[in-house]
């Protein structure tokens, strides 16, 4: 291998991080991120729902990463009326509550979950299974 070989494969090698390197630097010069690279921002509240053992019951969790800001729970039907709406205490960095569902109808329903800054959604579906039918088939 002759030397202008060597040169290229070694500058193959250190090229391309250079250029992430730069257009990182860039970004940052610039004060934000870069078009086109995603950027992430960190969660501020985690979500989690699950049926309760009971019929028409749901659990929803809530869990803060940070403690700023106050967190709204809405409850909107597939129209997006608003059925129920609570603000969480500031200080609280878990919250679990169980809703009974059992005086709403069937159909389509979203918690909504914002600080303001970030937002979530939890859609469920109620529906309440019809009785089985009968039949007598003769042989």
């Amino acid at each position: 291998m002759q030397n202008g070989e060597r040169v290229m494969k070694t500058m193959g090698s250190w090229l391309p991080k250079a250029l992430v390197l730069g257009m990182m630097a860039l970004s940052v010069v610039q004060g934000g991120p870069l078009q086109g690279v995603p950027y992430y921002e960190a969660r501020r509240f985690s979500t989690a729902m699950y049926p309760a053992l009971e019929p028409s019951k749901v659990w929803l969790n809530i869990e803060r990463t940070t403690l700023l800001g106050q967190i709204r729970i809405d409850m909107c039907d597939k129209s997006g009326q608003v059925l129920f709406s609570e603000w969480l205490p500031k200080g609280n960095a878990k919250f679990r509550q169980c809703f009974d569902l059992s005086a709403i109808g069937d159909g389509t329903y979203t918690f909504i979950i914002t600080d303001g800054v970030q937002r979530q959604e939890q859609t469920f579906r109620l529906q309440t299974p019809q009785p089985p039918r009968r039949s007598i088939t003769l042989g």
